[in-house]
């Protein structure tokens, strides 16, 4: 049995590193919007990512990153520690004592605008994809003209690689 997994777990380790390889390859690739809106759903920025918008995605991720942790802050206290020497602990808990009016009213406008600066990323994360694949579509043409004096066909690529 043990031989049997060592062996999947090899053919694994060779088929993917393959498999990623033909992707790259191939770089004329359409790609999927409801794909890149899922996973900016998931994690923010990452449609943009996977759309090719490296700069948008980034941005996308700091700023819906600062909302979540500003809205968590405003009402909660959060603790970073090392615990056992190896890993990281995280304690969010509620602040003593009341929250101020000024911090809830905080909290909901952070909250608020964390929640449509979400959804935009979504939508900007299907438009960039589709953006995406409009492009690659207008880079090679494919063009058939006639020509009545010479009577004749001619056949070309246009665009730009």
């Amino acid at each position: 049995m043990k031989r049997i997994l060592a062996a999947l777990l090899l053919l694994l380790a060779l088929t993917v590193p393959v498999l990623s390889l033909a992707q790259e390859a191939d770089l004329q690739q359409h790609k999927d919007p409801i794909l890149a809106g899922a996973l900016s759903w998931y994690v923010p920025g990452l449609g943009q990512f996977y759309a090719g918008s490296i700069f948008k995605g980034a941005s996308f991720m700091v700023v819906e990153f600062a909302l979540l942790y500003g809205t968590i802050i405003s009402v909660a206290e959060v603790e970073l520690g090392v615990t056992g020497g190896i890993s990281l602990g995280l304690k969010i808990s509620g602040k003593d004592g009341d929250v101020s009016s000024t911090q809830r009213t905080t909290a909901i406008v952070l909250g608020t605008t964390l929640i449509v600066v979400h959804f935009i990323n979504i939508i900007d994360a299907v438009n960039t994809t589709r953006r995406y694949n409009m492009e690659l579509d207008q880079k090679i043409q494919p063009e058939l003209e006639y020509d009545p004096e010479m009577k004749a066909y001619s056949f070309g690529i246009s665009g730009y690689f």
